[in-house]
């Protein structure tokens, strides 16, 4: 009887920590598939173990810049919020495969303002003229098909050698899952 009160006992306690799953919202498509896309990071995490699977040299030796993808019928002047968000997130998967990355939008201050602090800058005045930087990444994207295509290169800043490629396809409904604050979208 005592055995069977402290079963019961152990088992009730057992109900009362356990934590309810979060609920997930599933949307669906006109067929009746599910529609929720693969997160972006997923795509960059792609990118990242190709350029390092696909490297022609000792990538813990080198330097590496991260700079925004560009499209491929732009001036290369102007990235769209996927092409930032892709790059912001290459940073990361490239630095937990242990590649140096150099941030270069930090800044050697942290600015305080009534909106939050800050170290991170896109002013050019800002960020530091002299770098260790010795690769950079680069990439471009265009548009086929129902998606875009992104290539990355990784490229020594001096020679311009190309050390290694890598590319992916981004079905359009994962895409458009990124807009920028004034509503517009990423993709045409």
């Amino acid at each position: 009887m005592r055995l069977t009160l402290l079963v019961a006992a152990a088992l009730s306690l057992s109900a009362c920590t356990a934590l309810p799953k979060p609920e997930q919202k599933v949307r669906y498509d006109d067929n009746g598939k599910s529609a929720i896309p693969a997160p972006i990071n997923s795509y960059s995490t792609q990118l990242a173990q190709q350029l390092v699977a696909n490297s022609q040299i000792d990538l813990s030796q080198t330097h590496v810049g991260v700079t925004d993808f560009v499209g491929v019928e732009s001036s290369y002047q102007q990235a769209s919020i996927l092409a930032q968000a892709m790059s912001e997130q290459l940073r990361g998967e490239l630095a937990s495969r242990e590649v140096p990355i150099i941030d270069y939008k930090t800044t050697d201050f942290i600015r305080v303002t009534p909106k939050g602090d800050f170290a991170l800058t896109r002013d050019y005045l800002e960020v530091d003229e002299i770098m260790p930087i010795t690769h950079v990444v680069v990439g471009t994207y265009s548009y086929y098909r129902d998606g875009i295509l992104a290539n990355a290169r990784l490229v020594d800043i001096n020679s311009r050698h190309v050390v290694s490629t890598g590319s992916i396809y981004i079905p359009r409904v994962d895409a458009a899952r990124l807009n920028s604050s004034e509503g517009q979208p990423i993709i045409r």
